[in-house]
């Protein structure tokens, strides 16, 4: 079979390689290789809503953060629908002092917050109750992105821009030479100056040649409430709940609220997750629900799995080694820099150095603490 001539191969056609495709279609012939269906809810990108926030401690996250709102706009503007809710964004709880760090970090970018005693906060959103004594930092520009329209939007964008989106091919081998690369798939073998792996919980199977950190990829579990009409009177932001265990919750386009436990999930590979319920976790989000939330009814309406891929530090990988460029590890808190690390990661492919130090394969080879978020 005759090689097909192409510049970049992005495998994996979830939310960052669609992305990835996106910034790189005006600039570069581009095909990307998804094993499964469009849409499809094996991966990471599955779901109607993601939260999106700017707080963290450490600086490379918020100055993600800052761009990948800029690229949020602009998508919304190429795509022509609203993607980005600003509904506003909240965290809480007993890390005190940690939330006074994000403060810092955020002023350094511009990044607005404000800072609300516990009964300011339950007044404003009686849809939640906060303990006496805790701080509340607000982020009015923060909120939350519809999700499954965004992987839609950039799947439309990377293709009008003249990238080939190949869903239901499955990659059988990568090989790199003096070259570049040869990516053989079930109905092809692709010849490129460079392959991108953005393949999720697949990804350490397929890099060819390249040392990753360690990848453990969980099953997490997300419960849908429905607001309580007598009591949920304004909006619900997103909100980060920092007590025993980290909480999340934000609004979704049906109306519902999202809640899950930060990386609580049992491990797993993307080949043998279960995709079950949990009758444990759902009980326990349930008194979750009846004790901090009551602006919603504490009986689950829904619930549904996704798939955490984890590095030790919950750090990111954005690196390339010769031809092969890795975007992994994004450690359940990845989507809300969606066009951040596709611009990232296209930029890596055409050959630029790597845009955030920090978050190169060297540094992951350094000690360091895993990122709270």
């Amino acid at each position: 079979m005759v090689p097909r001539d192409v510049d970049v191969v992005v495998i994996g056609g979830g939310a960052m390689g669609l992305s990835t495709a996106w910034w790189l279609a005006p600039r570069a012939r581009v095909v990307v290789l998804e094993r499964f269906e469009a849409g499809h809810h094996r991966g990471a990108s599955h779901g109607d809503e993601r939260i999106f926030r700017y707080l963290y401690a450490d600086p490379t996250y918020v100055e993600m953060a800052v761009a990948a709102d800029e690229g949020w706009q602009r998508l919304e503007r190429d795509a022509g629908r609203p993607l980005f809710h600003r509904v506003g964004s909240i965290e809480h709880g007993t890390a005190d002092g940690e939330l006074s760090e994000m403060t810092q970090v955020a002023q350094q970018f511009g990044v607005a917050t404000e800072v609300l005693t516990a009964s300011d906060a339950t007044d404003r959103w009686p849809v939640m109750r906060v303990a006496p004594g805790d701080t509340v930092l607000m982020q009015p520009s923060a909120g939350w992105v519809r999700a499954a329209d965004a992987v839609e939007s950039l799947a439309a964008r990377a293709t009008a821009g003249g990238a080939d989106l190949r869903f239901g091919t499955r990659v059988s081998a990568i090989e790199v030479d003096d070259g570049g690369v040869r990516v053989r798939a079930s109905d092809e073998t692709y010849r490129a100056s460079a392959v991108v792996l953005t393949a999720g919980a697949w990804t350490a199977d397929l890099v060819p040649g390249v040392s990753l950190p360690p990848l453990t990829t969980t099953e997490e579990h997300v419960f849908f409430f429905r607001p309580d009409p007598k009591i949920a009177r304004t909006a619900v932001p997103s909100f980060l709940h920092l007590h025993d265990r980290t909480i999340y919750g934000l609004p979704t386009p049906q109306g519902l609220v999202k809640l899950g436990e930060h990386h609580t999930g049992e491990i797993t590979t993307g080949d043998d997750r279960t995709f079950a319920a949990d009758p444990d976790r759902t009980a326990r989000m349930e008194r979750y629900v009846a004790t901090w939330l009551p602006g919603l009814v504490p009986q689950m309406v829904s619930t549904m799995t996704c798939l955490y891929t984890s590095t030790p530090s919950h750090d990111f990988v954005l690196d390339a080694v010769g031809p092969v460029v890795v975007g992994t590890g994004f450690s359940g808190h990845g989507f809300k820099f969606v066009p951040e690390i596709g611009r990232c990661l296209a930029n890596l492919a055409l050959g630029e150095p790597p845009p955030h130090p920090r978050l190169t394969l060297e540094q992951h080879r350094q000690p360091r603490q895993r990122i709270r978020v």
